[in-house]
């Protein structure tokens, strides 16, 4: 079985976001989609998904390949009835909707969320909590951004650091010419961006606060790939032990094409806390120009 749904939000009167949702049952395995993505009339995202959750212990249990689909999603208190969820709220004056899908597996607890601002942020956010083994481990998260800003084409790839000169693009910012792999770098606020080259409209990344770094399990934080449909395997890419994504980046041009980025959280969880405390880990996209 699954679920699926579209949403127009606020109302069809006031469409700030507009997007297709699903909930897939196995073999699938990436989670709450969402497709054909659009703020303000605009497109945004061709996809959005978190196709991969790996987890590492420091003792003798797994590795782990968690896999999030419709079978192991669990209703709500807030929603009884349905294995995806949304309501709104305000916080600091801006309004916001929220769409999510709780899961179980094994003795953990995990909440896979999407919000939404009125004023075009995105965050995408997976909440974690349970202990299967008694060990310190990492929930190591991998989201799975297939940009279409404007268009399916036509987008460019950026990385924003703050010892970059200014190359054109302003300072902090040179472009990602061909597919590359990347690790965080806080100390110069290492975050990403995809542009449309005509419009000049696109999205900032940000890593989130408790994100994480990259370790010898998961060595990589984020990849700029260039779409190729067979690479979209619906979550059923990598192992427990090998993200699976290597073959990807094979160099291709990433110049003005259709533009994939694969980011991963890396969420660490101390035994010590015991199972009971949540943990949350995601990116923000953040809108720059103007949306209008």
């Amino acid at each position: 079985m699954s679920e699926a749904g579209s949403m127009v939000w606020p109302s069809p009167g006031e469409p700030l976001w507009a997007f297709d949702w699903r909930l897939p049952d196995y073999p699938d395995e990436e989670g709450l989609v969402l497709r054909s993505v659009r703020y303000r009339n605009r497109q945004l995202l061709y996809k959005a998904s978190l196709p991969s959750l790996r987890v590492q212990y420091d003792g003798p249990c797994g590795p782990y390949k968690d896999p999030l689909h419709f079978n192991n999603a669990q209703p709500t208190a807030r929603c009884p009835a349905t294995r995806v969820c949304s309501w709104s709220y305000v916080s600091g004056g801006l309004r916001a909707l929220v769409l999510e899908s709780y899961h179980t597996i094994g003795a953990y607890r995990l909440t896979h969320r999407w919000i939404f601002w009125e004023h075009g942020h995105l965050m995408a956010r997976l909440f974690s909590a349970g202990l299967q083994c008694n060990y310190n481990h990492r929930h190591h998260a991998y989201w799975r951004f297939d940009f279409d800003i404007e268009t399916a084409d036509r987008d460019l790839a950026l990385e924003y650091n703050t010892y970059t000169p200014n190359s054109g693009w302003g300072p902090g910012w040179s472009p990602h010419l061909v597919e590359t792999v990347r690790l965080k770098n806080p100390p110069s606020s290492r975050s990403w961006a995809v542009l449309d080259r005509d419009s000049g409209r696109g999205y900032h990344l940000l890593p989130g606060s408790g994100d994480g770094n990259a370790d010898a399990f998961a060595p990589s934080d984020l990849w700029v790939l260039r779409y190729n449909g067979a690479e979209d395997r619906n979550g059923r890419q990598g192992s427990a032990a090998n993200d699976g994504l290597a073959p990807y980046n094979n160099g291709e041009s990433v110049d003005g094409t259709d533009i994939v980025l694969w980011y991963v959280g890396h969420l660490a969880h101390e035994a010590a806390h015991g199972g009971d405390e949540w943990h949350s880990v995601g990116p923000n996209l953040v809108p720059f120009t103007i949306w209008a």
